[in-house]
């Protein structure tokens, strides 16, 4: 009998108990704390054993969930594991980057049908344990990949335009930057880099912020470098800048000696993003020209 475990908020309960009765009636083996924790255990020692144990995890989605430390901890014990991860999704919210990628179960609506389709699913990908599952490695923002970052970006307020905005900026980046890496401390970033004398100067970020994904370009960094050391030669770059932005998102002159950003929905239209490449390449190309001088 296949063994499942159950992470989920003790706010949940309610919900939980449901989900894993339907487990139960499909046949599966359950494990959840509120059964297999004896009183007295060692609740951490418990709850690693039984991911250990387990043929898959499922994770009950919910507000509380998403900021339940634990809960993210069974997650990232489960991925380090390589245990195929299920979603059962009981509230409306934005998917964690984490779990970004991983195809969920919609209890929302209708919890018979979300229980059959959670059932299905894990007994296709038990039936053969040795299929290829996709998982993610990342949990937190400082662990962003290619893989999660963009599918991320399309799920933020005017996220399907931003996608593609971002996913053009990054394809033309590994062209032309010496290096295009992801993450983040707060927020999952693309940061797209070039190699100044032996080390690495990042020019531009694409960030996925909660409210605006935006891109960000780094005329702080720019002032250590010749001829953006000269106060006028930001002030001209940015005046450029402006003249491609639609006159309500024009960056302040104070803009010059920090990070102007600019949202990635201003980035839509194809005149605009041609012309903001054009100025990330002038930028880059200035900073080759003047470290090969």
């Amino acid at each position: 009998m296949p063994k499942v475990f159950v992470s989920h908020s003790n706010q949940n309960n309610d919900e939980t108990l449901r989900i894993v009765e339907g487990l139960k009636r499909a046949g599966f083996d359950v494990w959840v704390d509120y059964e297999n924790i004896r009183g007295g255990a060692d609740w951490l020692c418990e709850i690693q054993a039984g991911i250990e144990r387990c043929d898959a995890v499922v994770t009950v989605l919910s507000k509380a969930s998403l900021g339940s430390v634990w809960v993210e901890r069974e997650c990232l014990y489960a991925f380090q594991l390589k245990k195929p991860l299920f979603t059962a999704l009981v509230d409306d919210l934005r998917l964690p980057l984490h779990l970004v990628n991983i195809q969920y179960c919609d209890f929302r609506e209708d919890f018979a049908a979300g229980s059959k389709q959670l059932a299905q699913s894990l007994t296709s990908a038990l039936s053969s344990l040795g299929s290829s599952i996709a998982y993610p490695d990342e949990a937190n923002a400082s662990k962003a990949n290619r893989a999660n970052f963009f599918p991320y970006v399309e799920q933020l307020p005017g996220g399907e335009i931003a996608t593609l905005a971002a996913r053009d900026l990054f394809h033309w980046s590994t062209r032309i930057a010496d290096e295009v890496a992801f993450g983040g401390r707060v927020n999952p970033g693309c940061h797209v880099r070039m190699n100044f004398k032996g080390r690495p100067v990042t020019v531009l970020s694409i960030w996925a912020y909660p409210k605006t994904p935006a891109a960000q370009i780094y005329f702080d960094h720019l002032a250590s470098f010749a001829p953006y050391h000269r106060i006028r030669a930001r002030r001209v770059l940015l005046k450029r800048l402006n003249q491609i932005l639609p006159s309500e998102y024009r960056l302040p002159v104070a803009k010059s000696d920090r990070r102007p950003t600019i949202p990635l929905t201003v980035l839509s239209s194809a005149e605009i993003l041609e012309s903001f490449k054009g100025v990330l390449a002038q930028i880059l190309a200035v900073l080759r020209a003047s470290e090969s001088s």
